[in-house]
């Protein structure tokens, strides 16, 4: 232990300012991962200085976001999956480019290159799997159809980031290495959706020890993490995303008699990773910049969440979803998503951005976390409203003469 006291101390204030600020807004009924960011504000370079963003930490919080995909593949019911499927996949292309055409708009007052432009679109089009989620189960409409195909909306949006991390990290020559990156795209989709015929066609599998690791944790997150970081390993080898590979390895286990210990042994490893990856958030964004440029900062983020919001909603309609619950389920997922960090800081390393850049993102994509709150009170509200005129139209019925 020796040698180690300053990484145990800056361990130390991360997971205390990460409990502390996560209890406030518990506290406040707002979702504590808001809190988490705040943490990292709190204690990161731009606020009292005591932590910085390391390559330790980066690596926990990718490692975090491997596991999310890992817990979500064996999360996923394929067959409510493809129950909406339709909807979900139109909703997630179309909003991909109409994104692609607002940042090349955009793109005009900025004078973005084509690799940025694609890059800028694909950020705004993904929404926060970890919100989103929480938001489901608080209002208790994680198993209704709207949660179905809130999930399924994101499950796309998932798989779509697997192409876009591919685009991200080939850096500001991709667009003249397209053959490799239509490859690359092609693979990914043929392997995903072998994975998933596989599963639609054919029973659960029974394998052996299954009863073994019911009763022992320890060889259920050993299974688990290895099955996951295996997958994750071959598939960055193979040129892939490492979170590719984990969410298919979930969805393979889902389908054994495995899932359930290694679901229940793996789930807080990887809740305590990622509230390491969303302190990780806060310790990236400057805060200098954002008290320079708070006024663009906060008009892009709420012209990105109404625009999320309204252009969600009619894209489920235009999928066959009615209006409600397409809007409902739109109010959900307004946010700029976890992997949309991910892609960021992947574009700075690749050459697509520079920092000036990233810091405009990136506290764009923090904000609309931070603002994402208030469209979930929206939803409440909505939500209870509805039920309300739902009852009442039920009990005037119910009291109609003949």
């Amino acid at each position: 232990m020796h040698g180690h006291e300053a990484e145990l101390l800056t361990t130390t204030l991360l997971m205390l300012s990460a409990i502390g600020c996560g209890l406030i807004l518990k506290f406040v009924r707002q979702p504590p991962l808001v809190g988490y960011i705040m943490a990292g504000l709190f204690i990161g370079p731009s606020g009292l200085g005591l932590i910085d963003y390391s390559a330790e930490i980066s690596s926990l919080a990718e490692l975090g976001i491997i596991l999310l995909l890992f817990i979500i593949g064996m999360e996923l019911s394929v067959k409510a999956f493809l129950s909406v499927v339709r909807p979900a996949l139109i909703a997630t292309m179309a909003q991909i480019m109409c994104s692609i055409f607002l940042a090349f708009l955009v793109s005009f007052y900025f004078a973005w290159s084509a690799p940025q432009i694609l890059l800028v679109g694909f950020i705004l089009t993904l929404s926060s799997t970890a919100v989103a989620l929480m938001v489901l189960d608080s209002l208790g409409l994680l198993r209704a159809h709207v949660g179905q195909l809130t999930v399924g909306v994101l499950v796309a949006q998932d798989i779509a980031v697997v192409p876009m991390l591919v685009f991200a990290g080939a850096g500001a020559g991709v667009l003249a290495e397209w053959p490799l990156l239509v490859a690359r795209i092609g693979l990914a989709v043929t392997v995903l959706g072998g994975l998933l015929f596989w599963i639609a066609r054919t029973a659960r599998l029974r394998l052996p020890y299954g009863q073994a690791l019911e009763n022992n944790v320890e060889l259920s997150v050993l299974l688990g993490l290895g099955l996951c970081f295996m997958a994750a390993s071959l598939t960055g080898f193979m040129g892939l995303s490492p979170v590719f590979g984990a969410f298919c390895a979930g969805l393979a286990v889902s389908h054994t008699n495995l899932r359930k210990p290694i679901l229940d042994a793996t789930h807080p490893l990887q809740s305590l990773l990622i509230v390491i990856f969303f302190v990780s958030i806060g310790l990236l964004v400057d805060l200098s910049y954002v008290v320079a440029h708070w006024g663009m900062i906060l008009a892009v983020t709420v012209a990105v969440l109404c625009l999320k919001t309204i252009l969600g909603g009619l894209l489920l309609y235009v999928g066959g979803e009615p209006i409600g619950r397409a809007l409902v389920s739109s109010l959900i997922t307004p946010q700029i998503g976890e992997f949309s960090f991910v892609l960021t800081t992947t574009g700075v390393a690749s050459g697509i951005f520079i920092s000036q850049e990233a810091d405009f993102l990136l506290a764009v994509i923090a904000a609309s976390l931070f603002v994402s709150p208030i469209w979930s009170n929206v939803l409440h509200y909505l939500v209870v409203r509805s039920k309300i005129h739902l009852l009442g139209e039920q009990k005037k019925l119910s009291n109609a003469p003949g």
